[in-house]
């Protein structure tokens, strides 16, 4: 008996060895587990807040968030300000709480926020986008303007981008989402205006079925449905898709912004796309060459640029394009580390965090990628393994990263995963794809019939993608 309790005791601590839950529990995605703050983690949010608290130095950053409502009680204010309620009242997502969603995930406490330093300065509703034209004509007589706009909401009328052009001359970094309706394109009028557009990826590490792309896509953030975040009743919540992705760029912005307040919207777009991390999309899409958020490392690239520039702008404007602040020493790791991935080892938060920031500010070497795969593995969170294995072989092997995602292309239609990463782009599967569509039309018991005779269509109709095994060498079948 005794044994036992030793025994659950050890695997209690196991599980609990460096992923933070707080008080949410592992999710279960597609029959496999993975961790609740898995967006934060991706982009090193944690490891960033964890070092912006030994800054001196730091300033508030004002944010406006447009979005479809909020509920004050929920949010963390630092000034008393009005604060708009959805027009349908109070609750969860669809009332007050997809802003209160999205608020939480720009400022509040514990791992759910991407920053601790976001001053909300004006919270308002712009649905419809007749309600745009007041809330910047607000901003114009605020004593505080904001530095940064946060915008989860699509415009539905071109009238909108004439007032991003108005925010962008007044010095206001637009940050907007690129909408969830793929493989509709980002409509001219979003896609051209002087914002920073933001898509989603899935914890697979592969672009989200729905998101929309187009070549003005400047940076793609964890998103997805299984996103953690506080709802508009002040309960834990899952959100997630464009609207999830977008506070996560823009607290990522924040951040970088109480370092070097003066950084423009284009220091910032170069500053983002310069430290993402390689996407898969990117190696066979020839418009989308969207990178993934990477909080942590564009966070240390600005305290190289504030090292050597302090405030002057000038120096700033120059040097943040210099590639010898993106270049990051490489440090040793601790022997358990080292040899993850020949055992079941379990490593401390503290050897963990080494890891993730040696990942962060050196990508290009798949080796970090490599032990991060096995450090989740070993904890028994798959799905985040798997995320980190794809990110070795988009490195090492092209070709074999696209065998993967065919793999669980089919896994999707004999399952019923209908939103899964792997059915986004067909042109990239092949005829093991199309045999499982037909058999599911066949037998009416996996994917619906009627969403696999909408892919067997779309299959039959694209021309057909194979990856070289070296980057960006592409090939098409005849």
């Amino acid at each position: 008996m005794k044994f036992l309790f030793l025994l659950s005791l050890m695997i209690s601590c196991r599980v609990l060895a460096f992923v933070e839950l707080e008080d949410r529990k592992p999710l279960d995605v597609e029959g496999e587990k993975l961790t609740p703050y898995w967006a934060q983690e991706y982009i090193g949010a944690d490891l960033v807040k964890q070092e912006m608290r030994q800054t001196p130095g730091l300033v508030k950053v004002p944010v406006s968030v447009y979005d479809s409502g909020f509920e004050k009680d929920h949010i963390k204010l630092t000034r008393d300000i009005e604060v708009d309620t959805a027009s349908g009242g109070m609750g969860e997502i669809g009332y007050g709480g997809h802003g209160t969603s999205v608020a939480s995930l720009l400022n509040w406490p514990g791992m759910v926020s991407a920053s601790e330093v976001v001053d909300f300065v004006q919270l308002r509703r712009v649905s419809p986008d007749i309600f745009y034209y007041s809330v910047l004509q607000e901003i114009k007589s605020m004593p505080v303007r904001p530095w940064i706009i946060s915008n989860s909401m699509g415009w539905e009328t071109s009238e909108v981008t004439r007032y991003a052009q108005q925010a962008d001359q007044m010095g206001i970094i637009w940050v907007m989402a690129s909408g969830n309706s793929h493989p509709l394109k980002i409509e001219d009028h979003e896609r051209l205006a002087p914002v920073i557009s933001v898509g989603s990826y899935s914890p697979r590490g592969l672009q989200t079925m729905y998101s929309q792309e187009s070549d003005q896509l400047d940076i793609l953030a964890p998103g997805d449905d299984y996103q953690a975040a506080i709802d508009g009743m002040g309960a834990r919540a899952l959100f997630g898709a464009t609207s999830g992705a977008t506070p996560l760029v823009s607290a990522t912005i924040a951040n970088v912004k109480s370092l070097l307040p003066s950084l423009s919207r284009s220091d910032v777009e170069f500053l983002l796309k310069k430290t993402a991390l390689r996407s898969f999309h990117s190696l066979y899409l020839p418009e989308n060459k969207t990178g993934l958020l990477n909080a942590y490392k564009a966070w240390r690239v600005a305290q190289n640029l504030k090292a050597v520039c302090k405030d002057n702008h000038q120096c700033l404007q120059t040097e943040i394009r210099n590639s010898v602040h993106y270049r990051f020493a490489r440090s040793a790791l601790s022997a358990v580390t080292e040899n993850l991935c020949q055992g079941r080892d379990v490593l401390s938060q503290q050897h963990m965090n080494e890891l993730r920031r040696q990942y962060f500010l050196n990508p290009q070497h798949a080796r970090y990628a490599q032990l991060l795969s096995c450090a989740y593995r070993n904890e028994g969170y798959s799905v985040n393994a798997d995320n980190y294995d794809s990110m070795v072989l988009i490195q090492t092997n092209p070709r074999a990263m696209q065998a993967k995602v065919r793999r669980q292309a089919v896994t999707a239609v004999q399952k019923n995963y209908v939103n899964s990463g792997a059915l986004r782009d067909v042109q990239i599967l092949d005829d093991s794809f199309r045999a499982a569509l037909v058999l599911a039309i066949k037998n009416g018991n996996a994917l619906y019939p009627s969403r696999a005779q909408e892919f067997l269509q779309k299959y039959d109709e694209t021309g057909r993608v194979i990856i070289m095994e070296s980057l960006h060498n592409l090939k098409k079948e005849r």
